[in-house]
């Protein structure tokens, strides 16, 4: 439970960092600004963002914030999240009549 609340507010996090990016108008090469301009500081949200490539330099001290590559990166959290939520499930449905076969196999 404790890793998903830290989950809910990373992407909250981020998406904090996106909306002032976008309140700052930096959203393309042409119009990047300092950190500073936009009102933000390099937090965790700020340098995770970074690593993924979403904000993005153009110029040294200069950064905007990548809708395109942001909206992929969502994506692929999504997708990782099915796959991972689809495995458990297939893992819980082995386990639960695995566990029912052995118990017939043996008990009767």
């Amino acid at each position: 439970m404790g890793a998903a609340v830290a989950v809910a507010v990373m992407r909250r996090k981020e998406e904090e960092v996106r909306e002032d990016f976008v309140r700052a108008g930096a959203t393309m090469p042409l119009n990047a600004k300092s950190l500073a301009d936009i009102g933000l500081g390099e937090s965790f949200a700020v340098r995770r963002l970074m690593r993924r490539a979403v904000i993005r330099e153009s110029q040294p001290g200069l950064f905007y914030f990548d809708e395109e590559v942001y909206l992929s990166v969502r994506s692929m959290r999504r997708r990782m999240a099915l796959v991972l939520l689809v495995a458990m499930l297939i893992l819980f449905v082995l386990m639960t009549f695995g566990i029912a076969k052995f118990t017939n196999a043996s008990g009767g």
